[in-house]
């Protein structure tokens, strides 16, 4: 296999393609390209595979925003009021900011189960 899951780990966590490195996988904030901008390999997924993004941003934000404000609260650190907009607004922020990365990360746990997906890693290529 020529390109490890290692290395479909290190270019997944800096958003780069999976198959050849490159950076170029983000259309937008919230759009992945149809194809890679180096390699070509199609990035579109059935209907509903990036769902998990939400759902993961989701878990994210309650882990790293929301436990964190209701401990505050509950120790009187903060007011509740403050504390339902700080959980509100950062959650919200906390996945806008994430999204992107979130998509990579989905496209990079997606070939780390199946490495011989990949354009390269096929025995089309050999």
């Amino acid at each position: 296999m020529p390109i490890s899951r290692t290395q479909i780990i290190a270019r997944g966590l800096t958003c780069a393609c999976p198959n050849c490195g490159n950076w170029g996988l983000l259309r937008s904030w919230f759009k992945l390209q149809p194809a890679c901008t180096g390699c070509g390999m199609n990035l579109s997924k059935s209907d509903g595979f990036y769902t998990g993004t939400t759902s993961i941003g989701y878990v994210a934000s309650i882990i790293c925003v929301l436990i964190p404000v209701c401990v505050l609260v509950v120790k009187k650190a903060l007011p509740a009021w403050l504390g339902v907009l700080l959980g509100i607004g950062g959650s919200f922020a906390f996945v806008v900011v994430l999204y992107p990365v979130m998509l990579c990360w989905m496209v990079m746990a997606y070939h780390v189960a199946l490495p011989l997906e990949l354009p390269a890693n096929s025995d089309k290529s050999q």
